[in-house]
């Protein structure tokens, strides 16, 4: 998730940023929870520096009765430090619920559009093969071929995924080897092998993707 120290000095800039993924977050919520939160715990420290104080003076009091009134009203800030720490677990919790709420922010060089068509060409590698006859868009040589399915895989996944199988697959899989090697032996990256399972704040950590 995004950083609520960032979203707290910048609320305008993610805003903003937001507005090119043309979605929306509740950045005025997140503000206004963080704000009761900090409130709540400097009441609580301030609550608990109160008691840490009566606690010396009672050690001090000879008098009984004035004894035993410093009691009741540590009790008494006790008891109110405990309300405090219940409301300030509830705010925590729905703080971080809306914080889960925020996507990545796109990074500035990112071109604003309402979908695809409005994508930019970076750059292009190599020159377009010519051919003497009308291509196949891949989708249906995929099908003629019998190594994409369409139909299996929006069932899995939903509108857009596909499953591929036999060829396709081991073109996949070799389209990924190359692709490390590529960035390994010419682009200085070391490769990296993490455990299958990460814990949730790490997953967490990676906000919304």
């Amino acid at each position: 998730m995004l950083d609520l120290a960032f979203i707290r000095e910048h609320p305008d800039e993610v805003k903003e940023a937001l507005k090119k993924l043309n979605t929306t977050a509740p950045i005025d919520e997140i503000l206004e929870a963080d704000a009761k939160r900090r409130s709540l715990l400097q009441e609580v420290e301030t609550l608990r520096a109160q008691v840490n104080r009566a606690s010396k003076e009672i050690g001090r009091l000879q008098d009984p009765a004035e004894r035993e009134a410093k009691i009741a009203e540590m009790r008494e800030i006790g008891e109110r430090i405990k309300a405090l720490e219940a409301e300030l677990r509830e705010v925590e919790e729905r703080l971080y619920h809306l914080q889960l709420e925020v996507p990545n922010m796109p990074d500035p060089s990112v071109p604003v559009g309402p979908d695809e068509s409005h994508n930019v060409v970076v750059r292009t590698e190599g020159t377009p093969r010519e051919f003497d006859f009308e291509p196949l868009p891949h989708w249906e040589l995929g099908e003629a071929l019998d190594i994409i399915d369409f139909e299996r895989g929006v069932k899995l996944a939903g509108t857009r995924f596909y499953i591929l199988k036999g060829l396709g697959a081991r073109l996949q899989r070799a389209l990924i080897t190359w692709m490390l090697d590529l960035h390994i032996k010419e682009h200085g990256y070391t490769e990296v092998y993490p455990p299958f399972v990460v814990r949730r704040e790490c997953l967490v950590g990676t906000a919304q993707l």
